[in-house]
């Protein structure tokens, strides 16, 4: 605990070297295996969601043309789930200012 601790205020090759601290050993702590998990699952979601701003974006451009930045801008806070209701919609208007309507109707 105490290296973790330090390693906040430290160089970590000096707190490696007064602990005689060995990055393999601590790898295979759960604790450590726990955060891995979980920073894969974030980034796994966060490509996931910026995969489908763009690829929302790229069927807006290619049906109705430039998008507007703003808009391009508020896709980029929405969850996956709203990103794929979006999607339908995208698909399913006939102008990007019904789209636009339909995205500012409540979640």
């Amino acid at each position: 605990m105490l290296a973790f601790f330090a390693s906040f205020v430290l160089e970590t090759p000096l707190v490696q070297q007064i602990m005689r601290w060995d990055m393999a050993i601590l790898r295979e702590s759960p604790w450590y295996q726990e955060i891995l998990a979980e920073g894969e699952k974030r980034g796994l979601q966060q490509g996931l969601q910026q995969g489908m701003q763009r690829q929302l974006i790229r069927l807006l451009e290619r049906r109705f043309g430039e998008v507007p930045q703003e808009l391009a801008a508020r896709l980029e806070g929405e969850t996956v789930e709203r990103l794929e209701n979006l999607m339908d919609s995208a698909i399913a208007v006939s102008s990007l200012a019904e789209f636009q309507q339909t995205y500012s109707l409540p979640k």
